[in-house]
């Protein structure tokens, strides 16, 4: 960092000559290193984390098995109404809360008779419909449980004349 002086000292020559200054560069090499190291590091930390999702191909759906099958609704007052296989068959359903873990444990159940089942639980269909009375949030609630219970497999579809009858009789 700093320059040591290595002439003698009884040198009587060295005190009549001038010298120019000398400016040692090397803490200005270190700060520029650290600054570059700053801007990389604050570049790599910020970022955007989108959400990856992937919706489903334009065309002709494909015929889900109903034993794979969960549908969640999304409704207004931060509710969840899910049943399993298809709606024009007359499933059971069941309310939940977005607060609680009603979801998460719906899930898991289904996931572990699937397995008893001998069906692979990674092979779980999660089809979610969100309502004109649902917001932003809570598809992103449903989505984050879709994250935590492994569901590899969920889509979003707009709910159809079975979905609403059922959520009339539902009620």
């Amino acid at each position: 960092m700093a320059d040591i002086n290595t002439t003698p000292a009884n040198k009587s020559t060295t005190t009549n000559q001038r010298h120019s200054t000398r400016v040692d560069m090397t803490p200005m090499v270190d700060l520029g290193f650290l600054l570059i190291t700053f801007f990389i590091f604050t570049s790599v930390v910020a970022k955007p984390a989108a959400l990856k999702f992937l919706l489903p191909a334009e065309g002709t759906p494909m015929p889900v098995p109903k034993t794979k099958t969960i549908t969640i609704l999304p409704d207004d007052n931060n509710s969840i109404i899910c049943y399993e296989g298809i709606a024009n068959e007359q499933p059971v359903i069941h309310h939940f809360k977005t607060s609680d873990n009603g979801l998460r444990n719906f899930i898991m159940d289904k996931r572990r008779r699937m397995s008893d089942a001998g069906i692979s639980p990674d092979s779980l269909i999660v089809v979610i419909k969100p309502g004109d009375g649902s917001d932003y949030g809570q598809l992103m609630n449903v989505l984050d449980e879709m994250a935590i219970c492994e569901v590899k497999r969920h889509a979003l579809a707009p709910r159809d004349v079975y979905d609403k009858e059922l959520l009339i009789a539902g009620h």
